[in-house]
């Protein structure tokens, strides 16, 4: 915990340090995923017993620290990677490790990465509330935990993108989810756009891996290992599949289960 202060209250930002501490986490990241998968499933089977808790207040902060903290990662990972691109080229900017990773930029991946920890969180209040908890949702937050220790432990070039992706697609998932939370009804088009902004992200991350792919099968240099390349892979391919089958039944699959629940609350009123 003291090497954990140090470096998050230390200035300037070093990421080798940070690289060698989060390194210690790998164990703990799975022992944490299982426990975290017991955990879930232990409150949702109990509370099948008891009414569901509102944690209106809870869930108002809970996306609120979310939003803006993606927000704020969004803003400051857009500088740095356009700064890359600018400087060093767009293919440099996900095959080698750059300045993106030192500085404040750096710092806000370094976060980025632990707080796939406190993400976990999400399905707290999900099962506390007894809201439908879906495979995509768990899943989703125990590879991505994973996947961040490792590859930030790996020195990934391509979570450039990875990162900035995931930072602002959350800037407007989270801020929908506040929305929602402090019942302002948001058209059913929002949530599907901001799918579809989940699903772009993968589209995009998968084509810059099949370039990397290529690019290490012709001998050329890239930073990082193969192993995490191969994680990194076959964890983007089931988000794909896994978003895709999740847009289609929430709004294609007979009309779209989501513009179906919003019509019937229009009824209601």
């Amino acid at each position: 915990m003291d090497e954990l202060k140090r470096i998050a209250f230390t200035a300037p930002f070093q990421y080798e340090e940070a690289v060698r501490f989060t390194s210690t986490l790998r164990n703990f990241g799975i022992y944490f995923s299982v426990l975290y998968v017991i955990t879930i499933f232990s409150i949702k089977f109990v509370m099948t017993r008891f009414t569901p808790f509102q944690l209106t207040t809870a869930l108002n902060l809970w996306n609120t620290w979310l939003a803006l903290f993606s927000v704020l990662g969004s803003f400051f990972t857009s500088i740095a990677l356009f700064s890359e691109i600018s400087n060093r080229g767009f293919v440099a900017s996900y095959t080698k490790i750059g300045d993106f990773f030192e500085g404040t930029s750096g710092y806000w991946s370094w976060l980025f990465c632990l707080s796939k920890f406190a993400e976990l969180g999400d399905t707290i209040l999900i099962v506390l509330r007894k809201k439908p908890l879906i495979f995509l949702h768990w899943y989703h937050h125990v590879l991505t935990l994973n996947y961040g220790i490792i590859s930030y432990t790996h020195h990934t070039p391509y979570n450039t993108w990875i990162i900035w992706l995931n930072f602002t697609v959350h800037s407007f998932m989270y801020s929908y989810y506040f929305l929602r939370s402090i019942n302002i009804r948001v058209p059913a088009a929002i949530a599907r756009n901001i799918t579809t902004m989940q699903l772009l992200q993968f589209v995009i991350t998968l084509l810059i891996l099949a370039h990397v792919g290529y690019l290490m099968a012709i001998g050329e240099a890239v930073d990082g290992t193969v192993s995490t390349y191969l994680f990194c892979l076959g964890m983007e391919i089931s988000y794909a599949l896994l978003f895709a089958n999740f847009y289609y039944q929430s709004y294609v699959k007979g009309g779209g289960k989501k513009f179906k629940e919003e019509k019937m609350a229009v009824k209601k009123d």
